[in-house]
């Protein structure tokens, strides 16, 4: 078009493309055409500029969009909005870079910008990530005393996260009372919060009534509701509680997510109730919509090996192949321990050579653990191998001795 044609494009096709390009992930191709449209004067929207910067922040590139956005603004390409900075201020602050997001802050006026409730959403929420919870809560004092741009729900829920995360609970309830002085409606994450925060410190009778206030401000409890409240049942121990909220969910018509599950089935094992914990597992593989996790088998796996049930920890690793899940280093380390209690040496042995051409690389723990056993079976000459294969030396398809290969014919479900 322009070097055949000698055909200016307009504005709003340099904004159609580079957009087709950013949503295509060529976003170097997108910055390449906004510069180009600008430099041939082109009045490009601020919003094609900004989805473009939103996109490199998404896709771990913050560094690119603020280097990019400089240059853009340096060099007069184009006019910047709120969004625009606002875009670039999260950047900066996922970069960690604060002391820069406050003087991006401050250089909003030159375009004409003030900063909005979003502005300061965006800087309260990068400090208490950062663990800077206290700068976070001074912003917040600051948007309360000057009363020009109000906190809304998400400034202080963000100030209370970080205060929960920091276990300073009183100062999360300072905040959680501040803001229902100033009118401001706590939502359905303020209460997760506030109920995660209480679980983690074991202050469950605290969670508990966070939850009932949920309930009576008409804020609807979701999964991470539940997952929260049954998180903090079962680091207090109290696992019968836990199942009951388990029951509740239910009633809300409320499908427990992978780490709900995950919880559940952790604790379980821990407490040694292998039957529940493989009810919960069962109806795990029931749904359709979850794609399990090696992390939610190993525990079963572990306690069952543990209790010498072999046979039904290799059937659960079946299972968990059939539903697309393989192993990992964990669940080998525990099936070969696992077979080595049952005085089955040469299975562990197979279950040692999968695991290497599987890709999961044995540490020492795994490799002592593992040594120990075959020279308690009597069996010095397979240590030099196992050491060898170990070190990335040895062939882990390499053939077992014959008098192994003759007591090789018990099927193992790996």
């Amino acid at each position: 078009m322009m070097d055949q044609s000698g055909y200016l494009p307009e504005a709003g096709f340099f904004s159609f493309v580079a957009g087709s390009c950013t949503n295509a992930g060529l976003l170097d191709a997108a910055s390449t055409l906004l510069t180009k449209g600008s430099r041939l004067g082109c009045c490009i929207e601020p919003y094609a500029y900004n989805y473009l910067l939103n996109s490199l922040i998404a896709h771990g590139r913050a560094q690119d969009a603020v280097a990019l956005f400089e240059s853009w603004i340096q060099d007069g390409l184009y006019s910047p909005d709120v969004w625009s900075f606002n875009v670039v201020i999260k950047g900066v602050c996922r970069m960690g870079n604060f002391q820069k997001a406050l003087e991006l802050v401050e250089r909003m006026t030159e375009f004409g910008c003030s900063p909005d409730t979003i502005t300061h959403n965006i800087l309260v929420d990068g400090l208490c990530r950062a663990k800077q919870v206290n700068k976070g809560h001074e912003v917040l004092r600051r948007l309360q005393r000057d009363g020009v741009c109000m906190p809304n729900a998400v400034t202080y829920t963000s100030v209370i996260s970080g205060y929960c995360k920091a276990g300073k609970m009183e100062d999360a309830m300072s905040v959680y009372n501040d803001m229902l002085e100033s009118g401001t409606r706590p939502n359905t994450v303020t209460y997760n919060v506030l109920i995660n925060g209480y679980g983690k410190a074991l202050d469950m009778e605290s969670a508990v009534r966070m939850y009932r206030q949920l309930i009576l401000r008409h804020c609807p409890p979701d999964v991470v509701t539940f997952s929260s409240l049954i998180d903090g049942y079962c680091r207090c121990g109290q696992l019968d509680d836990a199942k009951r909220i388990w029951k509740e969910m239910g009633l809300h018509h409320i499908q427990p997510n992978v780490y709900t599950f995950s919880i559940i089935i952790h604790s379980l094992c821990k407490q040694n109730r292998s039957a529940e914990a493989l009810d919960i597992l069962r109806e795990l593989n029931m749904r359709t919509d979850i794609a399990p996790q090696t992390f939610i088998y190993n525990p079963v796996i572990d306690i069952l090996c543990k209790g010498g049930k072999v046979d039904e920890a290799n059937l659960i690793v079946t299972d968990m192949k059939e539903k697309g899940c393989h192993p990992d280093k964990y669940t080998y380390t525990i099936l070969i321990i696992g077979h080595c209690m049952k005085g089955r040496i040469p299975e562990a042995i197979t279950l040692f050579h999968k695991m290497v051409e599987a890709g999961c690389r044995p540490d020492n723990i795994t490799v002592n653990s593992f040594v120990s056993c075959v020279l308690k079976a009597g069996m010095p000459n397979e240590v030099d191998q196992i050491m060898l294969i170990a070190s990335g030396h040895g062939l882990a398809s390499q053939k077992v001795s014959s008098q192994q290969s003759r007591r090789l014919d018990i099927s193992v479900a790996v």
